[in-house]
């Protein structure tokens, strides 16, 4: 149980404000190349690290502030305790699951072959709680600036919750001599209200069509804590993707729903959306269907690609901030996508991965591979470009904490989080015990 929960960390409130001041204008979301924000890039851990190694802040980053006239966020926290990590390798290691027998295929897609690592379970971090940091602090700098500014993720409903992990976690380092009384620890499955408070909506991921579904008492529980549920359906068949539909129009549910097998989003669909809306969408909570369009690098040019996107009526438009990764669209572009066809006012909200790293990204270096940065650990599980990080380490932080900066100034209505649930992969190298695992005897009655 976490009795004081960390709610800002000082590297990425730093990281945050030198964006919002150096990320201006179009240009800005370039600034990796720029030598300013090299200076500013926390340099690479020296070699030889070894496994246990504490992360303390990288060189330079104390100066992140100098000459910043932005808001702060709050006071430097206490650091929190790093997560021992070994050597990165070159390849992920061919182990069996930790749990015993076949991991769900979902999850085999998810995690990818994975190593356990040998560390003391006192000593293992709440990698859930880590990644909570991460969106709340991005969702409060977003809304000290502007508090109209949408903050969803794609997945990661099992973070809404208190886990039986996090509670086996929190009884293994509760000191033994110490008494609490029974109601004041935190039950399995509790919502944990603060962080949900710090959401706007939340993405699922085959609600409808796929086997791995949100129970229905849990997602309406969510829902009455004031989440908009929206939901990317991948069916087999179009008449399928038409049932399930149907099926989120009654759960109230906004989907994008297609026949891919993929995660492709690379063509704009010729269809109306359904069920059309002619009224202006200015919050979430109005809107009606949504269009996910992710992977532009189909369009020829970049003036097709947005062309194709204006000459929609979609509610919400979920979309990617750069043309082919690097070429940022400009202020204007971001206006002109505001639009419907029909010229009521709707939704643009930028995909941003904050769990992997992605080697299209303006923000990757041509020097970086795995280990170097130390912080990269390994190739991704899902598609080619994408790195496995250590996503609580400041200079990642960092990194991402100017990426979200620059897509505020750029002036979407808001933000996708993707890759939240990058914490699976460091929870199933640290198994607390494989006999008692939440793949084992998960609570029927209990949220994940």
């Amino acid at each position: 149980m976490i009795s004081q929960r960390l709610r800002t960390s000082a590297l990425l409130t730093a990281a945050l404000l030198c964006g919002a001041s150096l990320l201006v204008n179009i240009t800005v979301l370039k600034a990796a190349e720029q030598p300013a924000a090299k200076a500013a890039t926390p340099a690479a851990p020296a070699a030889g690290n070894q496994p246990g190694r504490q992360l303390g802040p990288p060189a330079g980053a104390g100066d992140l502030l100098e000459g910043n006239d932005g808001p702060v966020l709050g006071p430097e926290p206490a650091a929190k305790p790093a997560a021992p990590v070994p050597p990165p390798a070159a390849k992920p290691a061919t182990t069996p699951n930790p749990y015993g027998g076949a991991m769900p295929d979902r999850t085999t897609m998810l995690l990818g072959e994975i190593e356990v690592l040998d560390i003391p379970l006192a000593q293992i971090p709440n990698y859930r709680d880590y990644m909570r940091d991460i969106v709340t602090e991005l969702s409060t700098y977003a809304h000290g600036r502007d508090p109209k500014f949408i903050v969803t993720t794609r997945g990661g409903f099992d973070l809404l919750a208190w886990s039986r992990r996090e509670f086996d976690l929190a009884e293994i380092k509760r000191d033994p001599l110490v008494k609490i009384p029974s109601d004041a620890i935190l039950p399995v499955g509790m919502p944990l209200r603060t962080y949900v408070q710090e959401l706007n909506g939340l993405v699922l991921n085959g609600q409808f069509c796929a086997p791995l579904r949100v129970p229905r008492d849990d997602l309406q529980t969510m829902m009455k804590l004031g989440l908009k549920v929206l939901s990317i359906e991948h069916c087999k068949t179009g008449d399928n993707a038409a049932l399930a539909l149907q099926a989120a129009i009654k759960s109230d549910v906004v989907a994008h729903t297609d026949a891919d097998t993929v995660d492709e989003f690379a063509q704009v669909p010729k269809r109306k959306p359904q069920p059309e809306n002619s009224r202006n969408v200015q919050v979430l909570g109005d809107s009606k269907n949504m269009l996910v369009m992710l992977d532009n690098s189909t369009y020829p040019s970049r003036e097709e690609w947005i062309a194709a996107l204006q000459a929609t009526n979609y509610d919400v438009l979920i979309t990617d901030g750069f043309y082919k990764g690097k070429q940022n669209l400009t202020k204007d572009e971001v206006h002109s996508l505001k639009f419907k066809e029909m010229g009521a006012r709707r939704l643009v909200l930028a995909r941003m991965n904050v769990g992997y790293a992605e080697d299209q990204r303006y923000y990757w270096k041509r020097e970086w591979k795995i280990g170097e940065p130390s912080w990269i650990q390994a190739y991704g599980p899902d598609r080619p470009g994408e790195y496995v990080v250590e996503f609580w380490n400041p200079a990642w932080k960092a990194v991402i904490g100017k990426y979200f900066a620059g897509l505020m100034d750029l002036g979407f209505d808001g933000v996708v989080l993707d890759g939240v649930e990058a914490y699976r992969r460091w929870e199933f190298r640290t198994p607390l015990d494989p006999t008692q695992s939440a793949l084992a005897a998960k609570p029927k009655a209990a949220l994940p």
